[in-house]
């Protein structure tokens, strides 16, 4: 299983406009991405222009499916330019 975190961080008069479109993003991913386990986006309390994405994916071709995916380059094609800190994703091992 591959898990990856996205933070990145967004302009202040960008927040409402992100979280729409993160919805509509993560609607696309399930219903087009049944080898995303899990997929979260959250909003920080104390800075609510700072967002983590949380993913799993089942294997590598369903995390090559979902970034090669056409709602995915729509995404960051309108997110990128509200940032203020660009999204920089971390791989992650879980630990049991």
């Amino acid at each position: 299983m591959i898990h990856v975190f996205v933070p990145y961080q967004v302009k202040p008069e960008a927040v409402d406009t992100v979280k729409e479109i993160v919805g509509r993003f993560i609607s696309e991913i399930r219903k087009n991405e049944p080898g995303t386990l899990f997929y979260k986006s959250y909003q920080q309390v104390d800075d609510p222009t700072c967002f983590t994405h949380v993913m799993a994916f089942e294997n590598e071709q369903a995390e090559s499916l979902h970034k090669k995916s056409t709602y995915c380059r729509e995404f960051t094609h309108v997110l990128y330019p509200l940032c203020e800190k660009m999204p920089v994703p971390i791989s992650q091992n879980e630990i049991q």
